[in-house]
C-alpha cells in the first residue's frame, strides 16, 4: 500500500508498503522505479526449445518414449509462444518476500495444483536427488552413446549445441531400440536446459539430471512438478530487481495460470476443455504463435482495475 503525508501546500505519496518490515526488498523491487516514472524494463525470455530438422516440433518417432517418461504435454505447451508483456506485468508484482502476486484484489500465487493441472506434471513421488560426483563422461557413454571430448565438458556441463550436434537426426536402422531411447533423453536434456532450468547462458545443461533419465518408466515417478516451480520461483524473484533484464523458467506456466485465473487477461475466445489432457493443452488449438496483445502498459493498466470476482481460486 502507498504511504502519503499532505500539508496546506502540497501532497507526497509515496510508493510501496507504509512499513517495510515484511516487504523489505522494495528500495530495488522494480515496482518502485516504475513508481518513479523510470524507463520501462521488458523482460527477455530466456529458453531454447529443441528444433528438429529446422522446426519447432517433436519428432514422432520418440513420442511413445516421451509419453512413457512424462515429458510429453509439457513439451508440447513449451512450444507455445510466450507473451513478454504479461510475463513483465506479473513479475513487476511479485514479491520475493512472500513468493506471491501483490494484486489489488488481494494475494494470488502458482501452486503446485496448477503445475499439475496446467501442465500434467507429476507433483508427488521419488524426489529429484541424485548423486553429485560421478564420471559425467563415462555417463554420458553409457546413456547417449557419445563421449564427451577434453574442453566439451565443463565439470558436469555441457552445450545444448553440442547435443544439438551429435543428435540431429535419429538414424534408426534395423529397428535400433537402444538408439532411439538415446535420441530421446538427448532430446529431454535440450528440454531441461533450453526450458525447463535455464542458466543464464540458455546454451548449457547439466548432465546430472541424465541420471533420472536412464528409465523411461521410473523417470515419470519422479517429482519434476516442484523441482519445475522452485526453479521458477527463484526466476521470479531474480527478475523484481530492476536491474536484471531476462528471466528463465517454465515462463508459459505463468502465462497459462494468468489465462485460466484472471478472465480479463485471456484470449477473447478461450478453447474448451479437452478431456485426459492437461488443462493448458487446449490453448494449443489456437496454434503456436497465438500470445495476444502484446503491450506492457495495457497489461499493467488491467492489473490495477482488476476486482476481485475476475480472478478465479480454486
Amino acid at each position: 500500500m502507498a504511504s502519503s503525508s499532505s500539508s496546506s501546500s502540497s501532497i507526497h505519496i509515496k510508493s510501496g508498503p507504509i512499513e517495510g518490515d515484511v516487504l523489505w526488498l522494495q528500495p530495488k523491487h522494480v515496482s518502485e522505479h516504475v513508481w518513479n516514472g523510470e524507463a520501462d524494463r521488458k523482460l527477455h525470455i530466456r529458453r531454447a526449445v529443441p528444433m528438429y530438422q529446422g522446426q519447432e516440433e517433436i519428432p514422432e518417432e520418440i513420442i511413445p518414449l516421451l509419453r512413457q517418461s512424462g515429458f510429453y504435454w509439457i513439451m508440447k505447451m513449451g512450444y507455445l509462444k510466450i507473451n513478454s508483456s504479461l510475463i513483465t506485468a506479473f513479475i513487476e508484482r511479485w514479491r520475493p518476500e512472500t513468493h506471491t502476486f501483490h494484486l489489488r484484489c488481494g494475494e494470488a500465487t502458482i501452486t503446485l495444483q496448477d503445475v499439475s493441472v496446467l501442465l500434467g506434471l507429476h507433483t508427488e513421488g521419488a524426489p529429484l536427488i541424485g548423486q553429485t560426483n560421478l564420471d559425467w563422461a563415462e555417463l554420458c557413454e553409457e546413456l547417449l552413446g557419445v563421449r564427451p571430448q577434453e574442453g566439451e565438458l565443463q565439470g558436469s556441463v555441457v552445450k545444448l549445441s553440442w547435443l544439438a550436434h551429435h543428435f540431429s537426426e535419429i538414424n534408426i536402422h534395423d529397428g535400433n531400440v537402444e538408439q532411439l531411447q538415446r535420441f530421446t533423453r538427448a532430446w529431454i536434456l535440450r528440454f531441461i536446459g533450453g526450458v525447463l532450468f535455464v542458466d543464464k547462458s540458455s546454451s548449457k545443461v547439466s548432465l546430472r539430471y541424465l541420471q533420472f533419465l536412464r528409465d523411461f518408466e521410473q523417470c515419470s515417478a519422479y517429482a519434476w512438478g516442484p523441482a519445475v516451480l522452485a526453479y521458477l520461483y527463484r526466476e521470479m524473484c531474480s527478475a523484481t530487481d530492476y536491474k536484471i533484464k531476462s528471466i528463465g523458467g517454465m515462463c508459459i506456466l505463468i502465462q497459462l495460470w494468468a489465462w485460466e485465473r484472471c478472465t480479463t487477461l485471456a484470449p477473447k475466445r478461450t478453447p474448451s476443455i479437452i478431456e485426459n489432457k492437461p488443462l493448458g493443452h487446449r490453448w494449443l488449438r489456437r496454434g503456436n504463435q497465438h500470445i495476444g496483445n502484446d503491450d506492457l502498459i495495457v497489461f499493467r493498466r488491467k492489473l490495477d482495475i482488476m476486482k476481485r470476482h475476475e480472478v478465479t481460486r480454486s
